[in-house]
């Protein structure tokens, strides 16, 4: 079975896919973990993102990069707001999934696939909450400051603020304010230790 074939009802069948990302989601206000949110990607290169229960996160030992088999799965319309994958329906894990890693699998798959979009399309979505895109151009600046071999970011402040905001550019497009939060802030102040002037930046919401 493959992800084109998932539908909205119970499913017995078997799938195989790489596991590209996973991701705790948790409520933004009282941080309540709502899950575990998982992106997937099976030998025809189509993408879909899977969800695990809170009551049932960490049952399963997951490892980005790795190929796995999934029998026994939900298939659920997916969510609205905030979505990163394309496909229509989401892999709900259920009560009797069924999951194992695959070692040696004879079929290539690819280890990621993004989705890039133009300006025009990240502003025609604005404040709809509805995709999140992945996303390439050139950093400007960084909570107001100008990437230099000498930069130096607040990680306390940042950690109190809880975000961060860098302007980034596309080639010869205009200036847009990325806001980087909570893990995703931390993680980009440990990487700007490396920073080396101007830089290249892509952002993936996985």
């Amino acid at each position: 079975m493959f992800f084109r074939d998932v539908s909205f009802s119970p499913h017995e069948a078997e799938l195989r896919f790489r596991l590209i990302h996973f991701w705790e989601a948790r409520n933004l206000n009282t941080k309540e973990l709502i899950g575990q949110e998982m992106l997937l990607i099976d030998e025809e290169g189509t993408v879909i993102q899977g969800f695990i229960t809170a009551g049932r996160v960490g049952m399963y030992k997951l490892t980005s990069g790795s190929v796995y088999k999934l029998s026994n799965f939900f298939g659920s319309r997916s969510k609205v707001q905030f979505r990163v994958a394309d496909h229509r329906a989401t892999i709900s894990f259920s009560w009797n999934s069924d999951l194992k890693v695959l070692e040696n699998h004879p079929v290539p798959i690819l280890e990621d696939r993004f989705r890039f979009h133009r300006y025009e399309e990240f502003h025609a979505n604005c404040d709809r909450r509805v995709d999140l895109y992945d996303y390439v151009g050139h950093m400007k600046l960084v909570n107001g400051q100008t990437i230099t071999d000498h930069t130096a970011l607040d990680e306390v402040d940042i950690a109190e603020k809880r975000h961060l905001c860098v302007h980034v550019q596309t080639h010869d497009g205009p200036v847009m304010k990325l806001y980087l939060w909570d893990n995703a802030a931390s993680e980009f102040c440990r990487s700007s230790y490396h920073m080396d002037g101007l830089q290249p930046f892509f952002w993936s919401p996985q």
